[in-house]
């Protein structure tokens, strides 16, 4: 278990994501986060507004980006390893839930795990 006291907001996230990630894979990640973040707004609406309508380099050197910025962030947090992934297609909404909550518990303890759900409050979210 990490020690959360000295972590912002942003390495506690990060944090949270990278375990959520390696306990569910990426998917199962993006169905835990689902289940808290409603959200608001019209996506379909807006997304041209949003993402733009790239050319395919840039998307690519976005993706370059992100993975060099990650690299470089990934030296100062700690690495979460050792956690086992699992098929998710074989899970229930409510076993997803209840592994990410176990999985963020274990790297963040509870005081973390709550900080990392508090972005997630109910009525808060917002896509963009």
């Amino acid at each position: 278990m990490i020690d959360v006291s000295k972590l912002t907001q942003t390495e506690i996230q990060k944090l949270g994501i990278d375990t959520l990630s390696l306990a569910l894979g990426p998917a199962g990640m993006g169905l835990f986060m689902h289940q808290f973040n409603l959200g608001s707004g019209d996506y379909t609406r807006d997304r041209d507004e949003i993402l733009g309508n790239p050319t395919i380099e840039e998307i690519f050197a976005r993706i370059q980006e992100r993975r060099i910025s990650q690299a470089e962030s990934s030296d100062v947090l700690p690495k979460v390893t050792n956690m086992k992934m699992l098929d998710i297609t074989k899970l229930t909404q409510a076993e997803i839930r209840r592994l990410g909550i176990e999985a963020l518990t274990k790297t963040l303890g509870h005081a973390g795990m709550a900080r990392f759900m508090q972005q997630f409050e109910m009525g808060s979210g917002d896509y963009t």
